[in-house]
């Protein structure tokens, strides 16, 4: 037989294909499988744990041990690592080494083995998770984990379906999960206020070890992702002047490029207090790791230290960072409900900038978001047509050809000439809890609406206008009250930008 191209080892290259379409042994197709882990892995296929350091500059590279993957003996233990291998190219090896172990326990209580498993069994292993308690929590486990972990377990089979050591079983491609893949409340959550003042409290002092202060920092300045502060550059601060410093921000790829770290460069004002001690503590910091680097496995991170006990030299681990900020909380009283997460802090961020009137480009850019919508995991909900309009405005693609060619509809008549131009045109188009925009085609506002001169006001919005002249006037008020003047000014503004809309429908309807 000819050979063919080697398949790019996706989820529809199924080991069955592998096996009928290249090769006519099942040894030369595991190997064909067995020589994908040199792409990802120096580690050897026998061993009892990968790690994935090839494709990765990550100051920790993920690991993924098969250790408790022999309750169903080594053909059990051999099926999963060729499973895992032919989803490396995904990205999800250590998931999905980590939701197998559950079904092989479920397999292993059941006093099954991989020749005994049909459709049925699939259907007995929903029963099984709906069960199944959450060691760390004591609750059962979601139906967002219990998705994953079903799809895992058939996925598992429809890969290799066709090896010798497990039952083939036909369609089993077409069954359906039974979960929800979407959690009906979002994984991460604002951190309350009072929560925030103790930690920051806490890190205000030199208690904790410097390396965790610095990140702490870092993620409560920058609302920053744990895989991106604990790859922080070593060069990552430099002062330019005694007022400026600039800061190199890292951020870690997870799309097909997985491992990758890309930079974005900040600003550091250092006539701002905490961005001032920020900056000192990264210094402080950095001087250590230089030191260190001669005998770090792992080159120019940030987050290099000297641990305390055996005196080896690491880099700082979300596990390690995450159990810290849990510790700390127990330790001050925090009830476990209340306690943040590190990824918390992302939310946090986004939400109080959202609350002070950020607009979607801005936290967008302050996020290293690709688009809009990614946004909403991580953001509260707020009442800012800012938010919601400017998002749908900025993504709209279309042909516009004139100054009164949008689509859209018209739902209410305004006055003068200019107005009726623009509402007798069925495309002309309405912004909702905001106008009528007459000149997106030639738009030099960047669809900045409110701070619009042509922005035409929606009599039916009278109510609303001035609300949020309420509302921005109490931000203000806020702002200048914890010292952000230039925020205060803003909100001073926007409320302005409202008045004038209240005040033009009113002129209207003296009229």
């Amino acid at each position: 037989m000819p050979a063919l191209k080697k398949p790019a080892f996706v989820w529809k290259v199924t080991f069955q294909k592998l096996l009928n379409e290249q090769f006519n042994d099942e040894k030369k197709a595991e190997q064909e499988l067995i020589v994908t882990l040199g792409r990802y892995s120096t580690s050897l296929f026998e061993n009892e744990s990968w790690v994935l350091d090839k494709r990765s500059n990550k100051s920790h590279p993920d690991t993924i041990s098969f250790r408790d993957l022999g309750k169903l003996g080594n053909r059990g233990k051999y099926l999963a690592k060729l499973f895992v291998v032919a989803g490396l190219n995904r990205g999800s090896g250590r998931d999905l080494q980590t939701h197998l172990i559950n079904y092989y326990q479920f397999l292993s209580e059941k006093k099954l083995n991989l020749h005994q498993v049909q459709k049925d069994t699939l259907a007995h292993y929903t029963v099984w998770l709906d069960a199944k308690v959450d060691e760390r929590s004591a609750k059962l486990i979601s139906e967002v984990y219990k998705h994953k972990l079903f799809y895992i377990a058939m996925k598992f089979h429809s890969v290799m379906n066709g090896h010798s050591f497990m039952a083939y079983i036909e369609g089993i491609e077409a069954i359906e999960n039974p979960y929800d893949r979407k959690s009906k409340d979002s994984k991460y959550k604002v951190i309350d206020q009072d929560v925030l003042e103790k930690l920051d409290a806490h890190f205000n002092t030199d208690v904790a070890p410097l390396h965790i202060r610095v990140a702490y920092w870092i993620m409560r300045l920058y609302a920053t992702r744990p895989e991106d502060t604990l790859n922080y550059p070593l060069d990552c601060v430099k002062r330019l002047t005694d007022e400026m410093a600039t800061i190199k921000h890292a951020v870690v790829k997870n799309s097909a490029n997985k491992g990758e770290i890309e930079y974005k460069m900040g600003f550091l004002n250092l006539q701002e207090p905490m961005q001032k001690i920020l900056f000192e503590l990264i210094g402080t910091q950095q001087g250590i790791a230089y030191e260190l680097q001669v005998a770090s496995d792992k080159k120019d991170f940030l987050l290099t230290y000297r641990h305390v006990v055996d005196k080896s030299i690491c880099t700082l681990s979300s596990l390690s960072y995450s159990r810290y900020i849990r510790s700390v909380q127990m330790d001050l009283k925090i009830s476990e409900a209340r306690r943040a997460v590190p990824r918390d802090f992302k939310k946090t961020g986004i939400t109080l900038r959202m609350e002070s009137g950020w607009t979607s480009p801005q936290l967008k850019q302050f996020a290293n978001h690709r688009s809009y919508g990614s946004l909403d995991a991580y953001s509260a909900p707020s009442d800012s047509f800012m938010i919601f309009e400017q998002k749908r405005l900025l993504e709209a693609k279309g042909d516009i050809k004139s100054r009164y060619y949008w689509k859209g509809s018209i739902v209410n008549g305004i006055g003068d000439k200019y107005e009726e131009n623009l509402l007798a045109n069925p495309r002309a188009h309405k912004i909702a809890d905001l106008g009528y925009c007459p000149d997106v085609a030639s738009c030099g506002n960047h669809l900045e609406c409110l701070d619009c001169d042509d922005l035409i006001p929606d009599a039916d919005l009278e109510g609303y206008y001035l609300e949020q002249v309420d509302r921005y006037l109490t931000i203000a008020e806020k702002q200048v009250e914890i010292g952000e003047e230039t925020n205060a000014r803003d909100s001073h503004h926007r409320a302005a930008l409202f008045a004038s809309l209240y005040n033009k429908v009113q002129i209207r309807k003296e009229k």
